[in-house]
């Protein structure tokens, strides 16, 4: 059975590989499905129908996120216009978020996948080649004839280490450049921030064994060359020793590399052991998520740090001559126009070498979505669908919500305003 796995094109200028559906195409090919990986933000041929006509695929899987919605959905179209027999699923954090929603609005798709996606589509397409009855596969919401059938949830992958590598040698890893070392280290966070979704990966941690991921990166650095690694677990700290026992892995193997965690590492978790490990592995920058610089909204948010915490992070990372820089947002339940008298503030006293500023901005199944429905007024953009939905840290983000005390235009003002002087202060990343 063939089956083609497509990646929408996204907004970033820097897009990486698409290390979900390399999970999958691996696990795939693991039970003797011919498996193809289509990444549109790389393709620019613009032929996926080209693609998708010399492959004849049997089984089309669409990755989809918030942000790529409309893409995905444009996606969906073409499948369906041009191959109408063949079986079309959408995946990813939108599809998880939306759920049969997506089946009720859109006729073309045949099923949802919901959660981790590995043992979902391998039993899936299973039973499709084998022209099963979908009833029963967990995690799928799936079109039965006139109706739409919800299946149990599926439970996450305990054991990570059964998981075999994702198929990265289906991507065009040159095309991707410095980003073609990404890699994810663990699944899941535990902490409950109000904004978060976690519609994947959930809020259970699980991580790979040191073994396991230095058997990874090895794979990286000798088949594909890779000097620079970027983390982008969710949270890479959580289990300390095991972070500490990586970068020691690494520091053994003499590998020359440059390492960047996009995100992952809390502020109340880093040591100045692990900082000084990091260092000697190669770590040249950490992002962390502090979100606000209002302790009041931080524990509103409930990220359960305070800012003594960001003070000492911060220092010691940049004490360890690694750059650390800052997610910030702009928007939190209980912020007001005063957020960029706060953040100037503290950025005048704590010393930052960047920081990626967005527009706080829900998705729904969040405590975030319930506050504003209790506290907010919504603008006028689709909640169904979130289609019109912005891109949160994009320079032309806009609220989709206001509160009396926060207003959408000052919201708006705030957040241009607190752009241009992170921009004047060569702050902005």
């Amino acid at each position: 059975m063939r089956v083609v796995l497509v990646q929408p094109s996204g907004n970033s200028q820097f897009p990486v590989p698409p290390l979900g559906l390399g999970y999958l195409a691996a696990v795939l090919e693991r039970r003797g499905f011919e498996v193809r990986i289509i990444d549109l933000n790389v393709d620019f041929s613009g032929a996926l129908e080209k693609h998708l006509a010399h492959e004849r695929p049997e089984l089309v899987g669409v990755s989809s996120t918030v942000g790529s919605a409309r893409e995905a959905l444009s996606v969906v179209t073409k499948v369906k216009r041009n191959f109408p027999e063949c079986f079309l699923l959408v995946g990813g954090p939108y599809a998880s978020i939306i759920g049969g929603n997506m089946l009720a609005r859109h006729q073309e798709i045949d099923a949802v996948a919901v959660g981790e996606g590995e043992a979902t589509l391998v039993e899936l397409t299973e039973r499709l080649r084998c022209k099963q009855s979908l009833s029963g596969v967990n995690g799928l919401i799936f079109r039965d004839g006139s109706k739409i059938q919800s299946n149990s949830s599926r439970n996450p992958v305990e054991a990570l280490d059964s998981l075999p590598l994702p198929s990265r040698e289906k991507l065009p890893l040159k095309l991707y450049r410095q980003n073609a070392g990404v890699l994810f280290t663990s699944r899941g966070c535990p902490y409950q921030c109000v904004f978060c979704s976690c519609s994947v990966f959930g809020r259970r941690w699980r991580g790979h064994s040191p073994e396991y991921v230095l058997g990874e990166i090895e794979h990286l650095v000798r088949g594909y060359g890779v000097t620079h690694l970027s983390f982008l677990d969710d949270n890479f700290t959580f289990d300390l020793d095991r972070a500490e026992k990586i970068m020691e892995g690494i520091i053994a193997k003499k590998w020359k590399l440059s390492l960047y965690f996009w995100n992952g590492i809390r502020v109340d978790s880093v040591t100045e052991g692990l900082l000084a490990k990091m260092k000697k592995a190669g770590c040249t920058a950490i992002n962390y998520g502090v979100e606000s610089m209002d302790p009041e909204v931080l524990a509103k948010i409930a990220k359960g740090i305070t800012l003594d915490q960001v003070d000492r992070a911060i220092r010691l990372t940049r004490q360890a001559g690694i750059r650390a820089s800052a997610f910030l947002m702009i928007g939190n339940p209980g912020d007001t126009a005063e957020i960029f008298d706060i953040i100037c503030e503290f950025l005048e006293r704590v010393k930052v070498d960047g920081v990626h500023l967005s527009l706080a901005t829900p998705i729904p199944r969040t405590e975030f979505w319930s506050w504003v429905n209790k506290n907010g007024k919504w603008l006028n953009y689709d909640r169904e669908e979130l289609l019109d939905w912005p891109i949160d840290d994009a320079e032309d983000a806009y609220p989709v919500f206001e509160t009396p005390e926060f207003t959408a235009k000052q919201r708006t003002e705030t957040y241009r305003r607190t752009r241009k002087y992170l921009a004047e202060k060569k702050l902005a990343l």
